[in-house]
């Protein structure tokens, strides 16, 4: 498989968001993936050549499905991603919820939860 410097970029982006979200170091994604730090960034800035496996193991340990993430392999498989989809999360809160609003992408929820004296 030949991938595409598009590839890469989607790569690096997905890797960026994921390190902030995740707060994990690149030293700790090159140990899982059996690379060197220095090889993990040469990787992703394409100072070296995307191979399947570093891509597969890759989005194994972040979450993502390549053939969904890589434009090259979706074009592989005959399609586009929609502009967008719809997805839905549900979280339990230890309480009673007060209210729920949200501003721009976040949401919060205000909640009571009961603390019992010893």
């Amino acid at each position: 498989m030949q991938y595409t410097e598009q590839d890469r970029q989607v790569l690096h982006d997905t890797w960026m968001s994921y390190k902030a979200k995740m707060r994990v170091t690149q030293i700790e994604m090159a140990k899982k993936l059996g690379v060197s730090q220095l090889v993990f960034s040469d990787i992703l800035r394409g100072k070296m050549p995307l191979e399947s496996r570093f891509v597969n193991q890759f989005c194994t340990y972040i979450g993502v499905d390549p053939v969904l993430t890589l434009p090259s392999l979706r074009h592989q498989m005959g399609g586009d991603m929609p502009g967008s989809v719809t997805l839905t999360n549900k979280f339990i809160v230890d309480g009673d919820i007060k209210s729920v609003h949200y501003s721009g992408n976040q949401i919060v929820v205000e909640y009571v939860h009961n603390v019992n004296a010893s």
